[in-house]
Order: C-alpha cells, then sequence, then structure tokens
C-alpha cells in the first residue's frame, strides 16, 4: 500500500482522482496502487499481453505535470504529494457501508480470460515474487487479499489513538454490510513507511479465510483435467491487537524495523498475539478451505509454505533459471509494486524481487548472488516517498550490487530518489524497450512438476 503520493497529487491538482480499478457497482473500488491488487493485475497482463502496469495507479496525461513537479526540491514535492493526499485519497468513509466483499472476489476473476483452460490456477496470499511464478506457469492468480482506504479528518501521523477512533465506524460498516462468515478485516497502522496516508486515510485489508464461492466456480471451470491448485500459504507472522469480531490493528509492517520497536513507540492498550501478517500472510482457514475443498474434488494441491516473502522471491528466481532459455548471466532486481513479469518472461531475464526498498535488503541480496557474476544488473528500487529511518540508500546498493556486475538503475533518478515523481513512467519505459529489443521468439515457461521439485529443494535449503 506503500506507492501513494504522486497518483494521488495528480488526481488532485489534475482535477482527476488517482485511477482505481472498478470492483462493479457502486462498491468502493480496491486500491490500485496496493500491493495485491499490482500482482492481480501484473498477472493478468503477463496472461494477455495488455496492460499499462504500474501506471494504472495515474490518470493518463499526468506525466508532463509531474515533470514540473520533479523540479522543485526534495521538501516541496513531498509537500506538495502530502497536500495532494490530504485533498484526495480514499473513499468517503460513508461507502464502507457499501463494501461488498463478494464484490471485490469477482473483481479479481474478471481480470482474467474466461475462454481459457490452465494446468495450475494460483491461489492465496499476494506477493511480487508470486506474480513471476504465476506468470512463469501460465497461470491466473486468485488473492486473498483486498486493500482500500477510507477518508478520516487529518490527524496527527502519531496519534494511533485518532487512527484507532477514525477506523472503528469503517470495521463497524463493513461488518455489518457483509454478516457472512469467509473473511477478517485488518486495519493496518504504519506512521513510518505510510506517514502522510496514515494522516488522511483509514487503510482496511480484507482477507478472505476460506475459499469463496466465486473462486470455487471459477477453478471448476478453468482448471483443465490433472490440472493442479498452487497454495500460496505464506506465513510471515506479525503482532496485532483485536478489534471486534474478525477484526485486527496492525501497527507496523516489514522493513528494517522489529515489531517490537513499533509497539514500543506507539503503544495501545489492547492485548496482542502473533498473528499472520496483514500485507504478505495468508490467513490460516484460507489455506485449510482450499486444501479440504481440493480433496472433496479430487484435485490435486502443491502448498507453496514460508515463513518469509523473501524465501518466495528466491523460489521464483530459481524458477526463471530452470526455464530454457533464461539468460542466467542477466538479472532484474524489481521492488515492491514495480514490477513487470511480463518483461521477464518475453526477454527471458530473470528477475530477484524485493518486498521493499528498506535496510534489510542489501543483506538478503547479498546473500543471494553469493559468488555470482552477471552481465548486467537491472535495478528497479521503489520511489516510496517516504524517507523512512530505515530506507537504504542508492549508495549502499550500488557499493553492493557493482560488486558482482555493471548496474543499471532503472526509472529512478538517482538526484531526486526516493521522491522522483517520473520514476514509474520511466520505469514502463523501460520495460517496454527491453521487449521491444530484447524478446525472445517464444516467452519464457515453466511447467508444474519443475515448479514441485523447486519448491521441494527450496523448502529443504530454508531447514525447519
Amino acid at each position: 500500500m506503500r506507492q501513494v503520493g504522486s497518483a494521488t497529487l495528480l488526481g488532485c491538482v489534475a482535477g482527476l482522482l488517482a485511477a482505481s480499478l472498478s470492483c462493479g457497482g457502486s462498491a468502493p473500488a480496491v486500491e490500485s496502487f496496493d500491493s495485491g491488487t499490482r500482482v492481480v493485475r501484473e498477472v493478468a497482463e503477463a496472461l494477455s499481453g495488455e496492460g499499462r502496469s504500474i501506471l494504472e495507479c495515474y490518470p493518463w496525461g499526468s506525466r508532463a505535470f509531474l515533470g514540473i513537479v520533479s523540479l522543485f526540491p526534495d521538501a516541496t514535492r513531498i509537500a506538495l504529494i502530502e497536500w495532494g493526499m490530504r485533498q484526495s485519497v480514499g473513499h468517503p468513509a460513508r461507502h464502507a457501508a457499501r463494501v461488498d466483499v463478494d464484490a471485490l472476489t469477482r473483481w479479481c476473476l474478471a481480470q482474467y480470460p474466461d475462454d481459457r483452460r490452465y494446468d495450475a490456477i494460483v491461489v492465496g496470499s499476494p506477493n511480487g515474487a508470486v506474480a513471476h511464478l504465476a506468470a512463469l506457469l501460465d497461470a491466473p492468480f486468485l488473492t486473498t487479499s483486498f486493500g482500500l482506504t477510507f477518508r478520516h479528518p487529518p490527524i496527527v501521523a502519531d496519534d494511533v489513538a485518532a487512527y484507532l477512533e477514525s477506523a472503528g465506524p469503517v470495521v463497524d460498516a463493513i461488518r455489518n454490510a457483509n454478516p457472512d462468515d469467509g473473511y477478517e478485516l485488518i486495519v493496518h497502522y504504519d506512521p513510518l513507511h505510510d506517514r502522510s496516508l496514515v494522516e488522511v486515510a483509514t487503510f482496511v485489508r480484507i482477507k478472505l479465510t476460506a475459499l469463496p464461492a466465486a473462486y470455487v466456480g471459477f477453478i471448476a471451470k478453468h482448471l483443465a483435467p490433472g490440472g493442479r491448485l498452487i497454495l500460496i500459504d505464506c506465513t510471515y507472522p506479525w503482532p496485532q491487537s483485536v478489534l471486534g469480531e474478525n477484526a485486527f490493528l496492525q501497527i507496523g509492517g516489514l522493513g528494517g524495523i522489529a515489531p517490537e520497536a513499533y509497539l514500543e513507540r506507539w503503544p495501545i492498550e489492547r492485548s496482542v498475539a502473533v498473528r499472520r501478517e496483514s500485507e504478505w500472510g495468508c490467513p490460516e482457514g484460507f489455506a485449510e478451505s482450499v486444501i479440504q475443498w481440493a480433496g472433496r474434488q479430487g484435485h490435486d494441491v502443491l502448498g507453496v509454505r514460508f515463513d518469509h516473502p523473501w524465501t518466495y522471491s528466491l523460489l521464483a528466481h530459481d524458477a526463471y533459471l530452470a526455464c530454457d532459455g533464461a539468460h542466467a548471466r542477466q538479472l532484474l532486481i524489481d521492488c515492491f509494486n514495480h514490477l513487470n513479469p511480463r518483461t521477464n518472461l518475453a526477454t527471458g531475464i530473470p528477475a530477484l524481487w524485493l518486498p521493499f526498498n528498506t535496510t534489510e535488503g542489501p543483506a538478503l541480496v547479498e546473500a543471494a548472488l553469493s559468488e555470482s557474476s552477471f552481465e548486467r544488473i537491472r535495478f528497479a528500487p521503489l520511489p516510496s516517498f517516504a524517507d523512512s529511518p530505515d530506507t537504504a540508500p542508492l549508495a549502499l546498493w550500488y557499493d553492493l550490487l557493482g560488486r558482482y556486475g555493471p548496474v543499471e538503475l532503472l526509472g529512478v533518478d538517482a538526484d531526486l530518489y526516493p521522491a522522483d515523481p517520473l520514476a514509474p513512467f520511466r520505469f514502463v519505459d523501460r520495460m517496454r524497450a527491453l521487449r521491444r529489443d530484447l524478446a525472445r521468439a517464444r516467452p519464457l515457461r515453466l511447467d508444474v512438476e519443475k515448479l514441485a521439485s523447486l519448491v521441494r529443494h527450496r523448502a529443504a535449503s530454508a531447514g525447519p
């Protein structure tokens, strides 16, 4: 949910709201910048060959205006973005009563062609590496996670009590509008990485806790005979507090700051328990529901269960290298929602996905690359517009990656990072250029049996 600034700024100044993806009817739409939404849309683009990647977050015709914004000093750019967010981000809070959980699942299914059958269908928790895996399998991805934002009166970002006060009516309205079980609500409060957002909007993530009827119908129609379900069962943990029936609060999220540090700085008078994390974790009930339903239907399930999103990134990189025609001496390191598996498939360049642009990333990448060397490393860091204390500086990345090969910075202007308004446009430009200049005769493909072998090997490497 963390890359929202310039899109909402444009919506305010240009008189257009940042483009959200429609869920149908008058129900609030999923946020086009949210990580879960981006995974669904990137997989859909890889399967169809059509889409705008991260530019779906931006109104058409916005590039020229952002070019002007990029000429201002850092402080001015960020101030403009914060002002834009105060004016335009999120749905009106009263629209929480219009949220339809079933409509969200139908939105996910509508992203994929209705006239195809697939040898595999991927279901479970989203992350960028899962987008790469699903794309390699030529398989749709059915997400457990839908992010929505609702405006509230401006608050001080550090005032967790005020944030909770605004979130309460939103949670109650969604629950009242959707009385059936099968989902939970997680209010996500991250005053470090999403500081500007929490000042003006409540972020609510709707997580499926059971396989919904819409997904059952899609699988029955589109999974080919003998096909397999790939269950992404990420167990990444984080402390959460109970807000009400099937409703929880999470403070902070994955990055260079430990969960305990968040709770020390922003304490709350509620009991805390470690649960599956809001953004990356798969609800336990959903995973159990998939396995039980598949068993009754005679479908084979390949469970992909790891305790950190990064392990999925390592698996996806293994998967690229296992494909015939992959360029093993090249590497594209993408980050958060700045990814485009369509390009990796078309060019044969393996991906290594970073969950975020924070300080734990360099050590993870260093361990993954080990003694490797590359003809070229293309690096696309996230322009988060949040200069949080755990943002990894570009100099650190250059020093690290330069040990393994020549480095090309994709999209980002180093002088403007991390507040570079034009980075998404340059990123998409480079993806198009790579597809044009390095296109293979056929895209990379991975079969399910090979993935199963890679999962067993990666699980053994990860240990107990």
